[in-house]
Parts: structure tokens; C-alpha cells; sequence
């Protein structure tokens, strides 16, 4: 059985993007002053209780109803209010106790009138008990009794949701199932991100328009691939700093960024028609720091291939070696060509995600990587520097998602940064980490270590050979201890 869904309405500027976030404990929604910060929907998993008694739904915020939008989206923001209502099994009706009853309300009352589904008014705002006496002014709406509460001071939230549970329908308690991968859909403004994310959920999940920005929140959108549960995290497009207008385009820059650092995979959007710019390379920058797998998607293809006098292949690979030039460090991130429209090549784009989560999410014996080790240094040793010659004692992996690989070294500063990156594409190569990124760390390996072994002239002057021993054994509480100082 399906996650109940609880929809708040209401005009805009009641503080139903502060109940929303109020009620799941976590600041998802945009929350500004400005009316009519809310377009798309934005939902997320919501619950009352703890432990196996708890009742989990779904909440579902909604822009305005009534709002008149900036960029002239009213009637895609209403039509996506409509939706969310229509799908709703329980309705918080919110409204402002401080403004009184308005017009705005009495129009949102009639809209509910002719529903079915059970309301339940909210007066947010009432920041004290003098305030909680405008009974008879809210009863006019005809929701029955209300429940007043404050976000700000934080009033009557138990109440609220006390009143949540006896309207939701009969559901399982469990939690829902944990998707299986998150992945973001970032890029430039108009790159069609969101209308990707419409052909995952087979649905009109998001509006999409011509204009520019229209998307402002990060929203996650549930769907389902070969019976498993995923979740797409649609988000604004980034513009650069010196084209952010407002304080609302900053949050929304803000939200997509911490959507890159909480995804699995990242998918960054390219339009053919628009070329490669400087904020493409910022993003894949930003991404590349955060160590998430990323797919370079070249959406939109369509305009190019209908194109009668386009030579496909040819334009096929004069793009892709833009990309790689244009993005030389992230070259072995791979690439795809989809036309996010139409859908196609978009379930080849997500087993391709897939693969790269299972590839971050791999572990590496340390017998298997060490031989590797010693592979790629008996091919290309590192140079010597000051009379000393780098030596590396053993490898270990001692993490994943990114996967985490720590030399144990005789001097990290004689490994430089050319070096580190050679190690990095042999690991690429001869392990099954080929198209995602991989953290390496140098740690000098302490003389109280019982394995180290003692320095002489001799070992200066033998060559590597002696840089591995005995099957390149670990001392656990070296890499416990290397650990805590990876989680400081």
C-alpha cells in the first residue's frame, strides 16, 4: 500500500514552507519572505511516533494559491497544486492568524469545498494564547476546529500531529523502502533537468517552461526502475554569482550544491546547442571536490539529430572531445547522449548510474591491492628526491562511496602530485573503480610501528623491491587510529 499523502495549502506567505520543514524536523523548503517562493511541488517522508508504531506519510508543500508569479508561471504553480490536492488523503489548510481571515482564504475554502478529502485548518502564527481568539472569524471558512500553532516559537506541533493521525487513512506503519540510489540532475538554466525528471516518474512531476530558472527548490522525486525504489533530486539551475539577483536564486544555488553532497551519483546536463561555458567547469569542479560519480549528459540531443544536414557521428564525436578537453582531470567520468523528452537512452543513462553507485560502493582486499601497488611501481617507479627515494610500504582501502585507499609511506612529501595521479589511473585501471573518482591519502608510517622496517643505507640503495613485506600485512591499530583522524 502506497505512503498516505498529506498536502498543505494555502495562500502564499502563511508559513506553509515553515510547517513543512517544522513537520519533518529538516529545512528541505525554500522559506523567504517573498510571496510565492514555492513553485514546484516538494515533498518528503514524514512521520509520527518512533519504533515500530510509527505511522510514516508523505508531506507534500505547494506554492500559493492565488500567487501571481514573476515569471508569469501561475497557471503551471496552480496546475501543480491541483495535482498534489487530487492525490492527497488529507489536506492542512493553512492560514495566517496575525492577517486575519482574507479574500485569498475565502477562495481557497471554496476550492476545498468540493472535495472529498479531509481538511484540517491550521492557523500559523500564534505566537501566544492571546492570539488564538479569531474562533468564530476562521469557523466562516467551514473546516470545522481549527488548531493553532506557531512555527517560530514552536507551539502545538504534538497537537497537529495528533490530529494528523486520527484523519490519515488505515496504512503500514514501516518505513518505506530505502531507495535504492539518489542521484542529481544538475546544470545550467534550460538544460531540460526537469523535464528528465518528468520521464523518470512518468508523470508531470515538475513544471517546465522556456524560461529560464523556474525551478528554484531541490526536489526529490520518487520512481521506480526494475522494481527498485530510486529517488531523482531535481534542482535550480546554477548561474554565476554575478547574474544571482536575488536571495532566492543564492538558496537555490545552496540547495543544489548540498543535493550534489547528499546524491550517490550526480548527472551533469549539457546543452549541445549552448557549447561548454565556464560555469559548466565550475559545477564539474564542485562536483570532482565532492568525489561523486558523475555522468556528463548531453541532453537535447534531438535538436541536433534532426538536423538533416548534421553529420550524427561526426557531431557525436566532436562534442565528446570538447567535453574531454574541456574537463581533462574528470576525463574518465563517462558520457551520455539522451534526449530527456522523448526518454530516449534514458534507461541506458540509469543502468550506467547504477554501475558507477556499485562501483563507489566496492571494497578491495588488501592482498589484491597491494600486488597492484607493487605493479605500478616496479612500471614506473617514483623519482627520488634529496638522496631519498620514495618507498611505500603497503596500501589499504579504508573506505567507500568514495572508495578510500591509504599509502603507508616512508615521507608523503616525496610523492607529488603527478605521481598521486598516476597511482590513481592505475587503480582506475586494474581495479573495478574505472569510471569514478578515488581519495588517496599519505600517511608516513610512525617508527613505534613493530612491523616498520629499520632505515640503512642498504635499504636506501636496494630499489623497491624491499618496499613491500610478508604479503603487505596491516597494523590494525595504525589504520584504527588513521580512521578517528579521517572522521575528525
Amino acid at each position: 500500500m502506497p505512503l498516505p499523502k498529506v498536502v498543505i495549502v494555502g495562500r502564499p506567505n502563511v508559513g506553509k514552507s515553515s510547517l513543512f520543514n517544522w513537520i519533518t524536523g529538516r529545512r528541505i523548503a525554500i522559506v523567504d519572505p517573498t510571496a510565492g517562493v514555492t513553485r514546484d511541488r516538494v515533498s518528503a517522508l514524514a512521520s509520527i511516533g518512533e519504533g515500530p508504531e510509527a505511522h510514516f506519510f508523505e508531506l507534500v508543500d505547494t506554492g500559493g494559491i492565488g500567487m501571481v508569479d514573476r515569471d508569469d508561471l501561475s497557471d503551471d504553480v496552480d496546475r501543480q497544486i491541483g495535482i498534489a490536492m487530487d492525490e492527497a488523503q488529507l489536506i492542512l489548510f493553512v492560514v495566517d492568524v496575525r492577517d486575519g481571515r482574507m479574500p485569498l482564504d475565502e477562495e481557497v475554502a471554496q476550492r476545498l469545498r468540493y472535495l472529498s478529502t479531509p481538511v484540517i485548518l491550521v492557523i500559523n502564527k500564534a505566537d501566544t494564547d492571546a492570539l488564538e481568539q479569531k474562533d468564530d472569524d476562521f469557523y466562516k471558512l467551514g473546516r470545522g476546529k481549527p488548531v493553532y500553532v506557531s512555527v517560530q516559537q514552536n507551539r502545538n506541533l504534538p497537537k497537529l500531529l495528533k490530529m494528523i493521525e486520527e484523519r490519515l487513512p488505515d496504512a503500514d506503519t514501516f518505513a518505506p523502502a530505502e531507495a535504492e540510489m539518489k542521484i542529481a540532475v544538475v546544470g545550467r538554466p534550460n538544460t531540460g533537468k526537469s523535464t528528465f525528471i518528468n520521464t523518470l516518474a512518468q508523470a508531470e512531476r515538475m513544471i517546465v517552461s522556456e524560461r529560464p530558472g523556474t525551478t528554484r527548490d531541490s526536489v526529490d522525486v520518487r520512481f521506480e526502475l526494475d522494481g527498485l525504489p530510486f529517488i531523482a533530486i531535481d534542482t535550480a539551475g546554477v548561474k554565476r554569482k554575478a547574474k544571482i539577483k536575488d536571495d532566492l536564486e543564492f538558496y537555490s544555488i545552496h540547495r543544489a550544491e548540498r543535493s550534489i553532497r547528499r546524491a550517490d551519483v550526480t548527472l551533469l546536463f549539457l546543452d549541445p546547442t549552448a557549447g561548454i561555458s565556464k560555469l559548466d567547469k565550475q559545477m564539474a569542479e564542485y562536483v570532482a571536490k565532492q568525489y561523486k560519480p558523475c555522468i556528463f549528459v548531453v541532453n537535447k540531443w534531438d535538436l541536433i539529430a534532426n538536423d538533416p544536414e548534421a553529420d550524427m557521428r561526426g557531431a557525436m564525436g566532436k562534442f565528446a572531445n570538447a567535453i574531454q578537453h574541456a574537463f581533462r582531470n574528470m576525463a574518465y567520468m563517462p558520457l551520455a547522449f539522451i534526449t530527456g523528452q522523448t526518454g530516449k537512452n534514458v534507461k541506458a543513462l540509469l543502468n550506467l548510474s547504477q554501475s558507477m553507485f556499485r562501483q563507489a560502493n566496492q571494497r578491495i582486499g588488501t592482498s589484491a591491492l597491494n600486488k597492484v601497488v607493487r605493479a605500478a611501481v616496479e612500471a614506473h617507479p617514483p623519482s627520488s628526491r634529496d638522496a631519498r627515494h620514495a618507498r611505500i610500504y603497503y596500501a589499504t582501502q579504508v573506505g567507500v562511496a568514495p572508495p578510500t585507499i591509504v599509502l603507508f609511506v616512508n615521507s608523503p612529501a616525496l610523492f607529488d602530485a603527478t605521481y598521486q595521479r598516476y597511482l590513481l589511473n592505475v587503480f582506475r585501471e586494474q581495479l573495478p573503480f574505472h569510471d569514478i573518482p578515488l581519495k588517496l591519502y599519505l600517511r608516513a608510517r610512525t617508527q613505534t610501528d613493530p612491523n616498520a622496517p629499520k632505515k640503512s643505507k642498504e635499504d636506501s640503495e636496494s630499489g623497491e623491491s624491499r618496499a613491500f613485506e610478508d604479503d603487505f600485512g596491516t597494523d590494525n591499530l595504525e589504520i584504527n587510529e588513521l580512521l578517528d583522524d579521517l572522521g575528525d
